[in-house]
């Protein structure tokens, strides 16, 4: 056996280890059941995880058969990330731990002209009071993001940028990706689905694809930019073509209808209380979002087959009023029979979708790598945040 299999067969077994720990706590016996590894193995590996901080002993359990024993959780805030999401009209950063927790959430808006610089040294402002600590920060960006590179990004107005330079300075790790596909990302991370698809529906729409549990990408990072779907309209739309989806499916859409029908509010959330209160014109135009984006759900069935739908982004908090016109829209236009009853759901994280998405970069590859990430570089092959990112398309689930 070559010396690197060790390492790497140490590291799969933990992984194993922290996985099935992932569904709750378990006492040794169970996870040498559960992994086939023997009981030394498994006290052993349990012992390096205790003492890293990354498990906690509980209760002692006394079951019916066999030998009593002492459950193991993971212990909580014990790692975690930051994840930051770049809007359209703000910026959100917040920190969640390998549980999936938000730990906290700072929000601020910018004006819409505010370039990428000013943008990223504010992020690095709010980020500086804490660090050390995370694993890293994941950034997302509504736009076709490969590695390093915005490729484009229509509603910031912003093209072909290198924003490596422009994180240089970042005391810790970086990540950079698009909004919906690590929100799609951290749904199945924490959820679990090997084939779904998570909407970002906000000032424009974006989707993340996952299908036999990887994200999907394309040849040039560009798979589920929906959004600019070619239709029947006839509004130009922020990428400069006429007639993209997103003018007749945007939240910005949503709140220009509102308008147009004698509506008085002049932004989405007075927009979304007016809604709560009860207010005819403020439900019959989300009524009309909802089945424009029933429609929209019958072709993604069709496109992609998923077996669950996520909705996420502001549309996530309009959702009690959007599902019922929505689901009607979606029954009458599904292809299959089994599409008519598609799960659609709201993200549990709301708004707050995209920046857990880009915390979840890391604490995905945290648990592939068994929690090695952070040892010497002589143990880990090089600098950690190489080790976590040497697959450059991006971790799977």
């Amino acid at each position: 056996m070559r010396k690197g299999d060790t390492q790497e067969i140490r590291r799969l077994n933990r992984r194993a280890i922290l996985a099935h720990l992932r569904g709750g706590p378990l006492t040794r016996a169970d996870l040498s059941r559960l992994t086939g590894l023997a009981k030394s193995a498994v006290s052993r590996l349990v012992d390096e995880l205790l003492q890293e901080g990354l498990l906690e002993e509980g209760a002692f359990t006394s079951p019916p058969v066999g030998r009593p024993g002492t459950l193991l959780h993971l212990r909580p805030g014990a790692r975690f990330a930051l994840g930051a999401e770049l809007g359209v009209e703000g910026t959100v950063l917040l920190a969640l731990d390998w549980r999936g927790e938000v730990l906290w959430a700072k929000e601020w808006g910018h004006l819409r002209e505010a370039g990428p610089k000013e943008r990223l040294e504010k992020l690095l402002r709010e980020i500086l009071p804490h660090v050390p600590g995370p694993l890293g920060l994941g950034i997302t960006l509504p736009g076709v993001v490969v590695e390093d590179r915005l490729l484009l990004a229509p509603n910031l107005g912003w093209r072909n940028l290198n924003l490596r330079p422009l994180l240089a300075d970042f005391p810790l790790p970086t990540a950079l990706e698009n909004d919906a596909k690590a929100s799609a990302l951290s749904e199945v991370f924490f959820h679990g689905e090997a084939n779904l698809a998570y909407l970002v529906l906000s000032t424009g729409l974006g989707v993340g694809v996952v299908s036999e549990s990887r994200v999907l990408r394309g040849a040039s990072g560009a798979a589920g930019e929906l959004g600019h779907w070619l239709g029947q309209g006839n509004k130009t739309c922020a990428c400069g073509r006429i007639g993209c989806l997103e003018t007749e499916l945007g939240l910005g859409t949503l709140l220009e209808h509102y308008r147009a029908l004698g509506g008085k509010a002049e932004v989405l959330e007075a927009l979304l209380h007016l809604a709560e209160q009860g207010e005819d014109l403020a439900l019959e135009a989300i009524h009309h979002l909802g089945e424009v984006l029933g429609r929209f759900l019958a072709n993604l069935a069709v496109a992609y087959d998923p077996g669950r739908v996520v909705v996420g982004g502001k549309a996530a908090e309009l959702f009690t009023h959007l599902e019922h016109p929505m689901r009607q829209s979606l029954e009458a236009h599904a292809f299959l029979e089994a599409h008519r009853s598609l799960p659609v759901q709201p993200s549990v994280y709301g708004h707050l979708a995209p920046a857990v998405g880009g915390a979840s970069l890391f604490l995905v590859k945290f648990f592939e790598l068994g929690g090695l990430w952070a040892e010497s570089p002589r143990r880990n092959g090089g600098r950690y945040e190489e080790v976590a990112f040497s697959d450059r398309r991006g971790p799977g689930v």
